[in-house]
């Protein structure tokens, strides 16, 4: 039987049916407590474990100074508190949960087990906003002086500084290899970097090296699932979903070659030689995905969706935006990226085409193809989820103008007439309809008469460009 002396250095995974017993006889301290079902207190242990230094949770016995009685859970009740609470832990930590079954005095019953590991640099942590921390065998509420000299203590972390249990055996021997062959980057300083305290790995380097992400954290992996329309009816899945769990280049790459594989192609001559290639840009798919990968939310518990149509693809992953940060970024061209580590590990394998202008590489590759302006839009608040869809259905004549048209706009100061007749090729009757469009959008202002007249790009809808 395995003595538990600092059980947060196991997972739930190595614990036996012997281990379980022992917890019953051992004593509540820093980092073991016990407890009867309840989502509140169940929430409660857990944010004090996160802020201090991690610990376990037995559920299903009275404390022992209460008796020690051992009373049991139902297993669906168990999860469903577990779940819940969880959703209420802010920042989220790393967390496994499981069920045993043992026999005592002749009585079979199911107890519970929860691991939870330290939040690092993110502590402290709090349940349902109120700050909690351990103090021996006990929770205990923070002050807010306390919290103040967490966070000046710590900075400004991210999210992807938390700690998972994540050895450093459980990375992928030979993408670390590739890493430090393409960035010359000192082997010992990369591994040193990925790790937290305890030398747990972060969420940044099971999202880049790990053999297997969803592993450690849940929902780390993209799931894709084809879609057909026969005879004109709605898409249905067709087959089974694909659901990749790799190291982030891995994982980019095969998701970028299977979408690739699964839409139409585009025929091109040299001479008598014909060339097939995929319908959409590799650059177009790669951004895409890649942009999924860095930027979205691992303290979320949702998977990349990826689905393939006739007519393109679309992607949903689990995001930290909101819909008003959404609108300020296209405003005013600013960038956000909440995994700033992990984007530049990502950039150092070349997956980006640009740096904070992938939407924008997206829109002028499709436009290029003369296809309808892809999607973008962020879906619920907090949590969230970010959309896109590329479709290859051509865009009509004059929307497509209209899109040019907004595109030139978002890149002035002012503009006239005679500058968009020249560059969409239009008359000036239809020069001045469609400026007076955006002027009743509210995007434009028009000033001056006849000669004079032009449109002055209104303060605040752009960052105009030089």
């Amino acid at each position: 039987m395995f003595t538990v002396i600092d059980i947060r250095q196991r997972r739930l995974s190595d614990y036996t049916e012997e281990d379980v017993l022992s917890l019953l006889k051992r004593m509540e301290d820093e980092q073991f407590d016990r407890m009867l079902e309840g989502q509140q207190p169940m929430g409660e242990k857990m944010a004090s474990f996160a802020t201090k230094n991690g610990g376990l949770i037995l559920v299903g016995q009275r404390d022992l100074k209460h008796g020690g009685e051992v009373v049991g859970v139902d297993p669906s009740r168990f999860q469903s508190e577990y779940a819940n609470a969880k959703k209420g832990v802010k920042p989220t930590p790393y967390t496994e949960s499981r069920t045993f079954e043992i026999e005592r005095n002749g009585k079979k019953f199911t107890l519970g087990l929860i691991l939870v590991l330290d939040l690092g640099k993110l502590r402290p942590c709090s349940y349902l906003g109120i700050y909690l921390d351990r103090d021996g065998d006990q929770k205990r509420e923070l002050t807010p002086e306390e919290v103040r000299d967490y966070h000046l203590r710590y900075g400004t972390v991210t999210a992807e500084d938390t700690p998972t249990a994540g050895t450093l055996s459980d990375l992928d021997k030979s993408e670390i290899d590739l890493f430090v062959k393409t960035t010359g980057r000192d082997r010992a300083n990369l591994l040193e970097s990925l790790l937290a305290k305890n030398n747990f790995v972060t969420i940044r380097g099971i999202i880049a090296l790990a053999k297997k992400p969803d592993d450690f954290i849940e929902g780390a992996f993209i799931e894709i699932q084809k879609y057909g329309n026969p005879f004109g009816a709605p898409p249905a899945p067709v087959g089974p979903s694909v659901r990749i769990s790799k190291p982030a280049h891995q994982l980019i790459e095969e998701t970028v070659n299977i979408i690739q594989q699964n839409l139409p192609v585009a025929r091109s001559y040299t001479g008598a030689i014909m060339v097939q290639t995929s319908a959409v840009p590799v650059t177009v798919i790669r951004e895409a995905i890649t942009n999924a990968v860095a930027h979205r939310n691992y303290q979320s518990y949702g998977r990349i969706l990826v689905r393939i149509y006739d007519d393109g693809f679309d992607i949903a992953n689990p995001a930290v935006l909101t819909q008003k940060m959404w609108e300020d970024i296209r405003k005013f061209h600013g960038t956000f990226r909440p995994n700033e580590g992990l984007y530049k590990f990502l950039n150092a394998f070349s997956v980006y085409e640009a740096r904070g202008e992938g939407i924008q590489k997206i829109i002028e590759e499709m436009e290029k193809l003369g296809m309808k302006d892809p999607e973008f839009k962020v879906i619920g608040d907090v949590p969230s989820s970010f959309y896109v869809r590329i479709t290859l259905l051509p865009a009509r004549a004059k929307d497509a103008k209209f899109q040019r048209l907004r595109r030139l706009i978002e890149t002035r100061k002012s503009i006239g007439t005679r500058e968009v007749m020249k560059r969409l090729n239009v008359s000036r009757v239809t020069a001045i309809k469609m400026l007076n469009d955006f002027v009743n959008q509210g995007i434009l202002e028009h000033r001056g008469q006849r000669r004079s007249s032009h449109y002055i790009v209104k303060m605040g809808i752009f960052s105009p460009k030089e």
